[in-house]
């Protein structure tokens, strides 16, 4: 089958939703599929064996639609040759659902895009439950000057309309949890399929056994991400102090709340070491090291990549239980789970002081993630293709 994989995010600077992409890519063309990337992310032409097609992105105030147009032009030269093309993000899929006539189109949704403007469902720090008039007004207070707001909230509306409008055209939305698939139901979305990001678990340990280039403790508590409040950046420092593990934890990642971060440690005695944004190789051969990974994130996740490669590795994991989360863990298996600051702290220090709980956890983590390698998942998007082709 000849599959065209469109996606504003890839590697080799990418975020999650980028390497979930890859992992996809990679594991159809070594079940013998013909594949393709293409992707306004700057890097190399191949990826593997997958010839990458990197196309110009633009920035500014009206990149959506300029980046939209791009993606319209580019997938109109491959819809004559690809079988189907698979829409990875809400700007690739918006460019692919354009094309006329329109070829076979799948779209996943990685994140709350086609329900919420920001793409996030935080709003003034908090849940917000959807994107109604009145919460879109208190979803713009602070962030846009007073006198653009009545402006402003025409112009959502129109977005997210323009957005589940095209979703409609698609032959089928993936939904990469149950979570993210409920929110596409409520807003009235058909044919909607729930597929898991893929991991691949052989990869990442043999990148992790590699000695690490950055240095690290001997023991520690590993936090990767985004500093900001949807990542739960005011709730990591809370949590390991309630811990009391006198473990040093280790930051992988910067943001806005950094600073915030920084004075909570200092202010509650908590070491902390963040040498900044890491190579993916670093992250996973640290990973491989901690003695438990803290994920303190207070949005709806919608199926943490940073958890799916932790499982794979088998490092033992305390996390908010929020979104997806619990459908990548299973409490007390292959994970702790908690539902504030308070508990997620409790759950570390069961990991940190408990021996017999971490050689537990870790064996679980490990059993869960064969749900999510290629040999689980690659039949599935073969069924799903070869569905929206009749």
């Amino acid at each position: 089958m000849k599959i065209t994989l469109a996606t504003e995010v890839f590697p080799p600077r990418s975020g999650g939703a980028g390497w979930s992409t890859r992992a996809l890519a990679l594991a159809l063309a070594e079940a013998d599929h013909d594949v393709t990337v293409v992707t306004t992310a700057e890097g190399p032409p191949m990826e593997g064996t997958v010839p990458v097609v990197r196309l110009r992105g633009v920035s500014g105030p009206l990149r959506r639609g300029r980046m939209v147009e791009i993606f319209r032009r580019s997938l109109s030269g491959a819809a004559g040759f690809a079988d189907v093309i698979h829409a990875q993000h809400s700007l690739s899929a918006l460019g692919a659902l354009a094309l006329d006539p329109g070829p076979r189109v799948v779209v996943t949704v990685r994140d709350h895009w086609p329900v919420c403007f920001w793409s996030t469902r935080m709003s003034q720090g908090g849940l917000c439950p959807r994107c109604s008039t009145a919460n879109m007004w208190r979803c713009v207070d602070g962030r846009l000057p007073t006198l653009a707001t009545p402006l402003a909230i025409p112009y959502m509306k129109w977005d997210l309309s323009s957005k589940q409008s095209a979703l409609r055209r698609a032959n089928a939305v993936i939904a990469v949890s149950e979570a993210i698939a409920a929110e596409l139901r409520e807003a009235a979305l058909p044919s909607i399929h729930v597929l898991p990001n893929i991991v691949d678990g052989a990869e990442v340990n043999r990148i992790a056994e590699e000695p690490p280039r950055l240095p690290l403790p001997d023991r520690f508590v590993l936090f990767v991400g985004k500093l900001e409040a949807n990542k739960g950046a005011r709730a990591l420092i809370p949590a390991m102090a309630h811990a009391k593990t006198a473990l040093p934890l280790v930051v992988l990642g910067s943001g806005s709340g950094q600073n915030a971060v920084n004075e909570q440690a200092a202010k509650q005695g908590v070491e902390i070491h963040m040498p900044g944004w890491a190579e993916r190789d670093d992250v996973l051969r640290a990973m491989k090291r901690a003695t438990a990974l803290v994920f303190p994130s207070t949005w709806p996740e919608p199926l943490s990549r940073v958890l799916l490669e932790a499982l794979a590795l088998g490092t033992p994991i305390a996390a908010m239980d929020t979104g997806g989360t619990s459908e990548l863990i299973e409490d007390d298996v292959s994970g702790l789970l908690a539902g504030d600051a308070e508990q997620l702290g409790e759950a570390l220090g069961r990991i940190v002081h408990d021996a017999a709980v971490r050689s537990r956890l870790k064996e679980g983590a490990a059993v869960r993630a064969r749900a999510f390698s290629p040999a689980a998942l690659i039949p599935r998007y073969e069924a799903l293709y070869g569905g929206a082709l009749r």
